[in-house]
């Protein structure tokens, strides 16, 4: 029998820090196929990510865990073949980059599930990216990131050079209750490198599991059984849109806009990223930006490729599914008169 091909799951919520670790991986590692998932329908993790000499496959448009999971079948089938018939770097290892909102149980489960990939593939570890600066409160009031905890097999804790010593301190502890077989690894101190993605953990159940409790209760066992994609497509209530708009603006300009957009969405604003066309620089100006805390704003020396309009991704935990659809043509509206107004 052919040695079956590893892969890596790559998880974490929303804004935590997934691309920028793979970054550093991937400058040690060019044996590696990517698969990065997005919940957006316009794709911004693969522009951000190193990945000269990686095969790379995008899968935007919704969460590998439920409304695109026949697409993470097809594309391992894809990859395999290509990698057998010559056509892409014989990688050796599989990397899915999963959306923020992906709970790993849903996404392992088609290797398990799938005779055709069981025999091809196996996984071979779930890493969970944690926010440390958005802490136990993040936990509370998103259930995808108690998934990811609960289903990691090593926690990275990201930030915390950004974060009181006592809090951190405080959500590792919180993090050993809820999975205690999961080691942890704190990315400022103690960045582990790229032989990580080799190291396989045994198995756990990935189509049911039991709930640690997040405070002092018992959690009863909850079913993660796959069902049909049309069945789970609201499951986390994280609905995003995406926007493309081929014009720049003035900084100024665009920092209004920003503004207007966080106070159409007010708390239900969850992630924000995206390339902005910027008058008078030579790249984009890069969004990355997590619910209430302060947006980051990076500006890039070059477009990624020869596509400059700006473009932008809205997440956003709703109870209408087009929530985040109608404030992107609020916010798109308010560029058109920012973008004809005479300039001063």
């Amino acid at each position: 029998m052919e040695e079956r091909i590893p892969v890596v799951v790559l998880t974490g919520f929303l804004g935590s820090g997934k691309t920028t670790l793979l970054n550093r991986w991937l400058n040690e590692r060019h044996d590696v196929a990517l698969i990065i998932n997005e919940l957006g329908d316009i794709g911004i993790d693969q522009h951000l990510t190193g990945t000269d000499g990686v095969s790379v496959s995008l899968l935007a448009g919704g969460c590998l865990c439920c409304v695109i999971q026949g697409s993470l079948s097809s594309t391992l089938r894809n990859l395999f073949m290509a990698r057998k018939n010559g056509e892409i770097p014989a990688f050796t290892t599989v990397v899915i980059e999963t959306s923020g909102a992906a709970d790993p149980f849903g996404v392992v489960a088609p290797l398990e599930q799938d005779p055709w990939l069981r025999k091809r593939f196996v996984c071979q570890s779930v890493l969970t990216v944690v926010d440390t600066r958005a802490g136990a409160e993040a936990i509370t009031e998103h259930p995808e990131v108690l998934e990811q905890i609960h289903g990691a097999d090593v926690l990275l804790l990201s930030k915390a050079e950004q974060t009181e010593p006592a809090a951190v301190q405080a959500l590792q502890a919180q993090l050993h209750g809820l999975n205690a077989s999961a080691r942890q690894y704190r990315l400022d101190t103690d960045f582990p490198d790229a032989r990580l993605l080799d190291e396989s953990f045994p198995r756990r159940c990935r189509v049911t599991g039991l709930f640690a409790p997040v405070g002092g209760a018992v959690l009863a066992a909850q079913s993660l059984a796959l069902v049909p994609a049309e069945k789970q497509a609201s499951r986390h209530n994280l609905f995003s849109a995406s926007l493309r708009w081929p014009h720049g603006l003035d900084w100024p300009l665009w920092q209004a806009a920003l503004q207007q957009l966080q106070a159409q969405c007010g708390d239900a604003l969850v992630r924000v990223k995206g390339l902005l066309q910027v008058n008078g620089l030579d790249g984009p100006m890069l969004v990355q930006w997590v619910a209430q805390q302060a947006p980051e704003m990076t500006p890039q020396n070059r477009w990624p490729d020869q596509d400059t309009d700006s473009r932008l991704v809205l997440i956003a935990r709703h109870s209408q599914a087009d929530f985040p659809v109608q404030q992107l043509a609020h916010w798109e509206a308010l560029l058109n008169q920012l973008q004809a107004a005479p300039s001063a």
